[in-house]
């Protein structure tokens, strides 16, 4: 008795989220990345977002420019700045949300809401990010390695994770066999 792939859910599932991650990293590595400013734009953009946090919070920061990151400087305490690169911009948790909801059976009217939602919450919990590691760095710099790599992992993953498991349990509407 041969499987149906059309039928078993999972498994169409992960062939159409695989098949379109593999479409969005040839269209990354052969296109945006190639021929566009985008990653730059939205490191510059994640910069400017939490200089206006920190003006909020009544500190000063100051945005330079290096030839591939952005870098970013609290002026005071130890001037310490930290570099917003493309690895670190989100833009790859943005395609990896948008295929899961893609890929994932529900209305597409929705999806056309949800996406930009989820897209702007990962944005949002990025740039908190970055406010957070530039007073960790500039304050306790010591303990700028294991909150870059786990804490505020955790956190920008958790968010990702919340928002597909309320498109999947409360949004999405799929009915199970």
């Amino acid at each position: 008795m041969p499987l149906d792939l059309s039928q078993n859910k999972i498994i169409r599932f992960l062939i159409v989220a695989a098949v379109l991650y593999l479409i969005w990293l040839i269209i990354y590595h052969l296109g945006i990345s190639q021929h566009t400013n985008w990653d730059f734009h939205l490191n510059d953009n994640i910069a400017f977002l939490a200089q206006i946090g920190f003006d909020w919070m009544g500190k000063s920061a100051e945005i330079v420019y290096e030839t591939d990151h952005v870098v970013l400087y609290l002026n005071e305490g130890s001037f310490r700045g930290i570099w917003i690169g493309d690895a670190c911009n989100g833009f790859k948790l943005f395609s990896i949300f948008t295929i899961f909801i893609i890929a994932y059976p529900g209305p597409w009217k929705t999806k056309l809401w949800y996406i930009p939602i989820g897209m702007l919450s990962i944005h949002l919990a990025n740039v908190i990010r970055v406010i957070a590691l530039l007073l960790i760095n500039n304050y306790y710099p010591q303990y700028l390695d294991f909150n870059h790599l786990y804490t505020f992992t955790i956190f920008v993953y958790s968010i990702i994770f919340l928002f597909w498991y309320i498109w999947a349990k409360r949004i999405a509407h799929v009915k199970t066999n």
